[in-house]
C-alpha cells in the first residue's frame, strides 16, 4: 500500500503557523514557584538567593534541553522547530544579567554592609522573622565606682535609682530576626550581656561579641539590643555605643558618651558632659559643667549650660544655643567663632548665622552666611563672604571690626555711642546719618570721621558692597 503523498514545504505556510517555543513559558513558572514558596515562608529570601545565585545556570541547561527536545520532535514529523520569540528572548537575556550579578553579589560581605550603610529598620523583615527576648541582670557598684558601658547596636538610656545605695540594674530588650526561633535563640544564647566589676569600674556590655562575617545573600540573624540602666545618680558613666540612640539625664557626676550612628540626649547633669559623634542630632540641657561635643553631627542643641561650649567637627544641621554661662568656641572646616557669654540666643545653619544678647569679645570667622548680630557688647571681628553682614553693639562697647567680601555691611549705632570711624567700600556704595567726611576715590568710597567724641575704632570693609552706617 502506498504511503499518503507528503505535502510539499512551503516557508510561506510555515511563517504562519510555526508554533512558538514552551521554553520561556517553563522557566517562567520555575521562577513563579520560587517566589511564591518565598511569599508562603517556605523558603527565607536569603536562602533563595543564595540558591539562585549558586544554580540558576541549571535554568539555562533546561532551557537549552527544551529546545533541543522541540527541535528534535518537529524534525521527525517533518515540520520546522518552533521559532523562539522576541519576549523569550529578551527574558533569556535579562536573566543571564540577573545570574551573572547575583553570582557576583553572593560574595560580598552583606553583614559588614548591613553595618556600616543607614539600613531602614523596617526591613528587617527581609533578614526573617523577629523574635523578642528580655532580660534583666543587677550588679552593685563598688564605693566611688564609675560605669562603663559598651554596646553595638541598640538604644541606652540611663535612669537614676531610686536608692543611692541600690544595685545598679539593666533590663535587655533584644530583638533578633532570624529564620526560626531556634536559630534566633541560638544567637542569642551566644551574644549573653554581662555587667562585672574591675577594680572600681562596673563594666556593663550588651553581649555583642562573638564575631559574624556573613558572605552571600544572607545577613544572618540581624540583633538589636535595646538597654534600660538604673544607677545611682552620682556615679560617673561613660557610654561606647555603636548604632542607636543614647538618653542620660539626671547624674551629679561626668558624662562621657561616644557614638557611630545616633542621636545623643544628656539633660539635668551636675557635672561635665564630652560628646564623640559621627552621625546623628545631640540635643544637651540643663548642665552646670563644661560641655564638649566633637566629631560629625546633624542637629545640634545646647541650653542652659553653666560653664565652657565647646564644638569641634562638622556640623551639617541647625546648631542652637542658648544660656551658655561661660565661653562658647566653635571650630569647623568653614567656621571659626567664639564669644564671652551668651545671655541670649545663637543660631547657625549652611547659610545663616543669628545672634542675640552676647557679651564679647565676639569673633567669628565664616563664609557664604548671613549674619546678623544683635546686643553684642564688647569688641567685635566678623570676617565673612558672599553674604551680608548686620550689627548692632550694644554698651559697653568694644573695637568693631567688620571685613566682607561681596556682600553688604549694615550696622547701627546709638547716638550717644563714641566711634572713630574708618570705612572703605570697593565697587559699592557708603551711606551715614552721621556726619562723616565721605570722599570717592575710583571705585572705592571712604568714610572716617568721629561719631560723638570718638573713642573705640569702628572698621568696616568690603567690596562689590555697600556700607551703611544707621543711628538707632
Amino acid at each position: 500500500m502506498a504511503s499518503p503523498p507528503q505535502m510539499p514545504y512551503d516557508p510561506r505556510y510555515y511563517r504562519h503557523r510555526r508554533p512558538r517555543s514552551t521554553a520561556g513559558p517553563i522557566i517562567l513558572i520555575a521562577v513563579g514557584v520560587m517566589f511564591l514558596l518565598m511569599n508562603m515562608h517556605v523558603v527565607s529570601w536569603p536562602r533563595m538567593g543564595w540558591f539562585f545565585a549558586t544554580w540558576w545556570p541549571l535554568l539555562l541547561i533546561l532551557f537549552g534541553v527544551i529546545r533541543i527536545a522541540e527541535y528534535t520532535i518537529a524534525r521527525s514529523q517533518g515540520g520546522p522547530a518552533p521559532r523562539l520569540g522576541g519576549g523569550a528572548l529578551f527574558l533569556l537575556i535579562l536573566f543571564i544579567v540577573m545570574g551573572l550579578s547575583a553570582s557576583s553579589a553572593r560574595h560580598v560581605n552583606w553583614q559588614a554592609f548591613g553595618d556600616n550603610v543607614d539600613v531602614n529598620p523596617g526591613w528587617d523583615g527581609m533578614f526573617g522573622e523577629k523574635y523578642e527576648f528580655t532580660q534583666e541582670l543587677s550588679q552593685p557598684l563598688p564605693g566611688d565606682g564609675r560605669i562603663q558601658l559598651d554596646t553595638d547596636r541598640g538604644s541606652v538610656t540611663v535612669h537614676v535609682a531610686e536608692n543611692g545605695d541600690s544595685p545598679v540594674k539593666m533590663v535587655v530588650h533584644r530583638h533578633i530576626s532570624a529564620d526560626s526561633q531556634e536559630s534566633a535563640s541560638k544567637f542569642n544564647d551566644q551574644q549573653k550581656p554581662t555587667m562585672s566589676v574591675d577594680g572600681n569600674i562596673l563594666r556593663i556590655s550588651s553581649g555583642e561579641h562573638v564575631a559574624h562575617v556573613q558572605v552571600g545573600f544572607g545577613m544572618g540573624p540581624r540583633i538589636v539590643t535595646d538597654l534600660e540602666i538604673w544607677a545611682p545618680r552620682k556615679a560617673p558613666l561613660q557610654v561606647n555605643a555603636g548604632r542607636g540612640d543614647v538618653t542620660v539625664s539626671q547624674r551629679d557626676a561626668d558624662v562621657k558618651i561616644s557614638t557611630t550612628h545616633g542621636d545623643v540626649q544628656a539633660e539635668q547633669i551636675k557635672g561635665n558632659v564630652e560628646i564623640t559623634c559621627q552621625r546623628g542630632n545631640v540635643r544637651i540641657g540643663q548642665v552646670t559643667g563644661d560641655v564638649h561635643v566633637e566629631g560629625r553631627a546633624d542637629d545640634v542643641t545646647l541650653s542652659e549650660i553653666s560653664g565652657v561650649a565647646l564644638l569641634e567637627g562638622e556640623f551639617f544641621g541647625d546648631t542652637k544655643l542658648s544660656h551658655i554661662g561661660k565661653s562658647v568656641k566653635f571650630h569647623s572646616t568653614r567656621t571659626d567663632m567664639e564669644l564671652g557669654k551668651l545671655d541670649g540666643d545663637l543660631s547657625m545653619d549652611s547659610g545663616d548665622l543669628r545672634a542675640s544678647s552676647v557679651a564679647g569679645p565676639f569673633e567669628v570667622r565664616t563664609k557664604a552666611k548671613d549674619i546678623r548680630l544683635e546686643d553684642i557688647s564688647g569688641p567685635i571681628t566678623v570676617e565673612n563672604s558672599h553674604g551680608e553682614i548686620d550689627v548692632r553693639p550694644k554698651a559697653p562697647f568694644g573695637d568693631v571690626t567688620l571685613n566682607n567680601h561681596q556682600g553688604a555691611i549694615h550696622i547701627v549705632l546709638p547716638e550717644s555711642g563714641g566711634f572713630t570711624v574708618e570705612a572703605r567700600s570697593s565697587r559699592g556704595e557708603l551711606e551715614s546719618d552721621f556726619p562723616l567726611n565721605v570722599t570717592r576715590n575710583g571705585d572705592d568710597h571712604v568714610a572716617e570721621g568721629n561719631l560723638g567724641k570718638g573713642g573705640k575704632k569702628l572698621q568696616l570693609t568690603t567690596d562689590h558692597g555697600t556700607i551703611e552706617i544707621r543711628k538707632g
